[in-house]
């Protein structure tokens, strides 16, 4: 039988628009829905239909939109946006493994008292999309959650204490786990306040390369019939100081104080070079500087045709590690040395997109993204590049690939990945931080299909606080140890 509460948050969900009639009628058709505890929200309800399929992001984001552009205006309104942003964020515990299943496993292993597991379960998903993860729930129980810190460290104190018995290596497998996650978000944040107080808040400058860059850039079409037009062209620079321009200009609107206001000048752009041009693709990738009194940093940017067979260009922010990375290598043809081979580009991307949904370390919050794409379109920079503000924006080669132990269904691939953290980002009060990623990542091929290593979490967690201290200017800060996955069972 299905509980009491569970019948009103799923008929919660379809009052306020959220799912239609036939989405209502499957999820109380589903064979999963009678084994449901109370669910804490209607949120909870909608994070549940989106981790079992019945419904989708997509058709959350399109159910919310028709109901923000309902006119009259539906009343249903703020309640349904509030337990669409709730449900993002549930998601994204869903995809780390932090879970209804994962708070139980830590009270049954002694690791969390009963009155931290009950607020833990009103703020977890029912169910994840990844196997429960109990040390990533542990770490962000003492982060974001309930969990005291000084009552962690007194447990972490007590199973270090602990003679060896069968429940002893799997509580200090957890919390050693967790402790790693909690120290990488620590020295970050510690690093970051160190050099804010030093430095002050990322400046208004900063934050116009954070929306070239991580947006994509603006699209200033030109017009050329003949060829791409080269990264120095009149044309081009003529783009990219209007693009500055309007940038600046929408940075001076958002700054409220006088003064600040005042202080917000125009980069000036220089030091333009071309990295390569992808003939197959008519792309050119180029590099330039940026000034602005004594500070000066990069800025990339591709050069493109809008389609094929089109004659206009458009003009697009980019990351200077990946532009480096894709225009660098390149043969005689135009055409990319590196493809990841034998794994191949589209095969290794969707791989490690695969793998990155399952991350234990900080992901960018759906719900961030939406507000960050609200602002801007209400600041009239509507003309961004989706796919560069996801979490993972670009992946690239940076050299060939290669088996490991001769295993030629084991291969390490170096890579470089574009990294939008939303911890620095919100630090910084940009809304994000694009990180440059730079190194091998293992890939194993599993019935045919290609799929990331068992190392995958360690290695990008760690590539993640490598960029950050670098992006903090820490390079000479000690690496917190991550520990290393747990050995499979023998058969």
């Amino acid at each position: 039988m299905i509980p009491d509460a569970n019948p009103d948050a799923f008929h919660a969900l379809l009052s306020r628009g959220l799912i239609t009639d036939s989405q209502h009628d499957a999820v109380l058709a589903h064979p999963e829905t009678s084994t449901l505890p109370p669910l804490p929200s209607p949120a909870h309800a909608l994070a549940w239909m989106r981790v079992k399929g019945l419904v989708t992001e997509e058709e959350q984001d399109a159910a919310l939109d028709r109901i923000e552009a309902a006119t009259p205006p539906d009343p249903n309104a703020e309640d349904a946006a509030d337990t669409a942003f709730d449900a993002d964020d549930l998601m994204e515990c869903a995809e780390r493994g932090i879970t209804h299943e994962a708070v139980q496993a830590l009270y049954r292993d002694g690791l969390i008292d009963a009155q931290t597991r009950d607020i833990a379960l009103q703020e977890t998903p029912v169910a994840g999309t990844v196997p429960a993860a109990p040390g990533a729930t542990l770490a962000w129980l003492v982060t974001d959650g309930p969990l005291e810190r000084e009552h962690f460290d007194a447990t972490r104190a007590q199973v270090a204490a602990e003679p060896a018995f069968a429940m002893a290596a799997e509580r200090a497998r957890i919390v050693a786990e967790a402790q790693a996650l909690i120290e990488a978000e620590d020295r970050t944040i510690a690093e970051w306040k160190s050099r804010s107080q030093r430095q002050g808040r990322i400046g208004a400058w900063k934050f116009i390369l954070t929306v070239l860059v991580i947006g994509g850039g603006l699209g200033w079409y030109l017009f050329a019939p003949d060829s791409v037009p080269a990264c120095d062209a009149s044309s081009t620079r003529k783009t990219l100081n209007n693009m500055l321009f309007r940038v600046t200009l929408d940075v001076r609107m958002r700054t409220f104080d006088a003064e600040k206001r005042a202080d917000i000048r125009t980069p000036l752009l220089g030091g333009i070079r071309e990295v390569g041009y992808r003939k197959d693709q008519r792309v050119r990738g180029c590099i330039a500087t940026l000034t602005r009194g004594d500070d000066k940093d990069t800025m990339a940017f591709t050069i493109g045709a809008t389609s094929p067979k089109s004659d206009d260009m458009v003009v697009r922010g980019a990351d200077s590690d990946i532009v480096e990375a894709r225009f660098g290598h390149l043969d005689a043809s135009g055409k990319p040395l590196f493809n990841a081979e034998p794994i191949g580009r589209d095969a290794m991307e969707k791989a490690f997109r695969e793998g990155a949904e399952s991350l234990s370390a900080r992901s960018q919050s759906r719900a961030l993204a939406r507000m960050r794409a609200q602002e801007r379109a209400a600041s009239g920079l509507s003309d961004l590049d989706p796919d560069r503000t996801r979490e993972i924006a670009d992946i690239e080669p940076t050299g060939p690939c290669r088996a490991l132990d001769g295993d030629a269904g084991r291969q390490a691939c170096p890579l470089v990945v574009e990294y939008n953290d939303s911890l620095l980002g919100a630090l910084a009060g940009s809304g994000g931080a694009s990180l440059p990623l730079t190194g091998e990542f293992t890939f194993v091929q599993d019935n045919g299909a290609w799929r990331v290593g068992d190392d995958f979490t360690q290695a990008f967690m760690r590539k993640v606080v490598e960029a950050r201290m670098r992006k903090i200017g820490a390079t000479d800060v000690a690496m917190p140890a991550f520990p290393a996955p747990p050995m499979k069972p023998s058969p």
